[in-house]
């Protein structure tokens, strides 16, 4: 599932919320042992994250380590553009891949894209990550999409300068999607898990993960982020465009 320039976005994935019953176990991936020591720092205080291990570069992560349960894996911008972050992903072998959470610059374009295409769960801004990190991590875990004020800012920006994408307007999106569907559209702007809306459409929670596959492919979007993103746009009824290639 590397994602690197020029090659096919991962296929879609649909996390359903995990068991919060034990800790998070995370792993972290970033090239600055300075910014690992402050994340480190910050999550320690978190009882109900568990950090596994710390690592610079993939190469340095031991099969040894990446064979243990990992359920979330924080990965700095930088390593998600090169491709370490995804290659570090690719090696977990035990249990079910991670959520991946990425902290970067809002500002910085080639990495916001890098993640929207690898369908990341929790987008941080560095300058925001020890209020958001915690959280971001937890939520990620929890098969929520988590995204800091300031890049859901960049990103809603995105869709409505229509960067890289035809014009697509919310009565468009009206008129291809069904009435059950805009509900579900809706639900997922306000970062609700399938869970959390099959109860509240008092549906089966494979139900809602169909609508979810429908509105993806009858929109043309690549990951559920980006549904969110439009959902988001649907929810507050904003002038709404397809996100970024």
């Amino acid at each position: 599932m590397t994602s690197t320039e020029g090659q096919t976005a991962p296929p879609r994935t649909d996390f359903a919320p995990r068991s919060t019953d034990q800790p998070v176990r995370l792993v972290i991936l970033d090239e600055d042992p300075i910014l690992r020591a402050g994340i480190r720092a910050i999550l320690d205080s978190y009882a109900q994250i568990e950090i596994v291990a710390d690592f610079g570069s993939a190469r340095q992560a031991s099969s040894r380590a990446l064979q243990t349960r990992t359920d979330v894996l924080l990965v700095g911008g930088d390593c998600l553009k090169d491709g370490a972050g995804t290659a570090l992903h690719d090696q977990v072998t035990t249990g079910r891949r991670p959520a991946v959470v990425t902290l970067l610059q809002p500002d910085d374009a080639v990495a916001l894209r890098k993640a929207v295409k690898y369908a990341v769960r929790g987008f941080v801004d560095r300058n925001t990550s020890q209020r958001d990190l915690g959280t971001a991590v937890l939520e990620a875990h929890g098969g929520r999409t988590y995204l800091s004020a300031s890049i859901a800012e960049v990103l809603v920006a995105w869709m409505a300068d229509g960067i890289r994408r035809e014009h697509l307007s919310l009565p468009q999106v009206e008129d291809v999607l069904t009435e059950r569907e805009l509900e579900v559209l809706e639900a997922l702007g306000h970062g609700i898990t399938n869970t959390a809306i099959a109860h509240r459409l008092h549906v089966q929670e494979a139900t809602v993960r169909s609508h979810v596959y429908h509105i993806l492919t009858k929109l043309n979007l690549r990951t559920r982020t980006e549904a969110v993103l439009l959902g988001h746009s649907y929810a507050n009824r904003r002038p709404a465009l397809r996100p970024p290639s």
